[in-house]
């Protein structure tokens, strides 16, 4: 019994990442004075998601040296002017943007994926993230990828698809009561993303 469980937690501590895709970088970047990390727009039903992943986003920025307005000084800019989630920001422009919060360097995400499958026996906990930045005097996009990470799990036997499934049902259940969902996949997430800014 021991032996199949461990089999399947080896299985399950081998994640991948997700396929790369293109990284644009503008032949005018430059690296922002003041830079604002705005709230994400939300394309998956997780609404935990967001909030913790531009947290998360805002940390490893910070980790990397960049100069960023508090989160809850750009939110309250934002709601000044009538705004209040990540997916309205297309209705303005990033110089209007930039000029209510005061910033040179606006950073765009979306929520991509975040989200659990359990499927018999195969298990998979994964997060995908956009970014893009912007200049906030001239509007223009100086940086955009896309990036995210898988973790997978395959049961060897009924059994331990059984097991499998008690085990990421509980976790799953503990990580919204606690709103810190997908942690690991969020941090390799961010990483990755990040690593491709010049």
């Amino acid at each position: 019994m021991r032996a199949g469980w461990h089999a399947v937690l080896c299985v399950a501590l081998g994640v991948a990442g997700c396929a790369p895709s293109r990284v644009f970088v503008s032949e005018k970047y430059l690296r922002p004075q003041r830079m604002a990390v705005l709230p994400m727009q939300n394309e998956t039903n997780d609404l935990d998601g967001p909030q913790f992943v531009r947290q998360a986003l805002f940390n490893q920025l910070t980790q990397r040296g960049y100069p960023l307005v508090p989160l809850a000084e750009v939110d309250q800019k934002l709601l000044d002017q009538g705004f209040t989630d990540g997916g309205q920001l297309g209705a303005t422009t990033p110089q209007k943007i930039g000029e209510w919060i005061g910033a040179d360097g606006l950073f765009y995400s979306t929520l991509e994926e975040f989200n659990y499958i359990i499927l018999g026996y195969y298990a998979q906990r994964i997060v995908k993230i956009k970014g893009q930045l912007f200049n906030a005097k001239t509007g223009e996009e100086l940086w955009t990828a896309s990036r995210g990470w898988a973790t997978r799990m395959v049961a060897a036997n009924k059994e331990d698809a059984k097991k499998a499934f008690a085990v990421q049902m509980a976790a799953k259940a503990i990580e919204k009561m606690t709103h810190v969902p997908l942690q690991l996949e969020t941090r390799e997430a961010v990483q990755r993303l990040l690593g491709t800014l010049p």
